[in-house]
């Protein structure tokens, strides 16, 4: 039984977003905004590797006049493609198709399983309004003609903070500094939702860093059965 949950842990990965966000409420307002530090880890680094890592961090950085906790400076400032590596196992590819100032299209990859999502995103709540399984176009971008189909409910949310020991999702911190393979980022965001199911409980909590986006996962079953798996950031590709 704890082989078959592991066979399909990848595809958990990618579901359990709007599986445990269909637990979640309506929430009311706050604002928000971060700032990040990219420093890019070749295998080889060198001072070229530097200088590239400093432009990036220029480029993506606000400025400190902004607030430090805008949901909106976690969008996705470019169209990349984005590699994260699940436990040396497996491999999911996020695609940030486009993005506008309401909404970010992205595709998700996992072997020959395709996910085309809309995010509405805003300074208070990120959520998923739009999902279509295997898209015939899944590069092409429908933000200017697509009609959501999902109802609203946030991933991340201003004003739920807490443990996140509770379905929806609960901010636990604003300002964490998290490493990863492609880089370390300030001020990320961790979220976090729990879900109890028998003698055990589904915790899934998510890093979201300031002008990428999503940079690591943790989804975690406790129980008999129990096992943990973890996505990081590996590669950033500009499209």
């Amino acid at each position: 039984m704890n082989q078959l949950k592991k066979f399909f842990l990848p595809i958990t990965i990618i579901l359990s977003i709007l599986i445990i966000s269909a637990c979640s409420s309506e929430s009311e307002n706050e604002d928000a905004q971060g700032t990040t530090i990219v420093n890019k880890q070749d295998n080889q680094p060198n001072e070229e590797a530097s200088n590239e890592a400093s432009e990036k961090q220029d480029e993506n950085e606000p400025s400190d006049n902004e607030e430090n906790s805008a949901l909106t400076g976690l969008k996705p400032s470019k169209k990349v493609e984005k590699t994260f590596n699940q436990n040396d196992e497996f491999t999911l590819t996020e695609t940030i198709v486009d993005m506008n100032e309401t909404y970010v299209q992205r595709v998700l990859t996992l072997g020959d399983m395709v996910t085309l999502q809309v995010l509405k995103w805003n300074k208070e709540q990120m959520q998923v309004v739009y999902e279509e399984s295997n898209p015939s176009e899944p590069d092409k971008s429908i933000l200017d003609n697509f009609t959501p189909n999902k109802e609203e409910q946030p991933l991340v949310d201003l004003s739920k903070r807490g443990e996140g020991d509770s379905p929806v999702w609960e901010i636990i911190s604003d300002n964490k500094t998290v490493e990863v393979p492609y880089a370390t980022y300030n001020n990320v965001f961790e979220v976090r939702s729990t879900v109890k199911e028998g003698n055990g409980s589904s915790i899934h909590t998510i890093y979201y860093a300031p002008g990428i986006g999503m940079i690591k996962e943790i989804f975690e079953e406790t129980g008999d059965d129990g096992y943990i798996a973890e996505s990081v950031l590996e590669k950033v590709k500009e499209q």
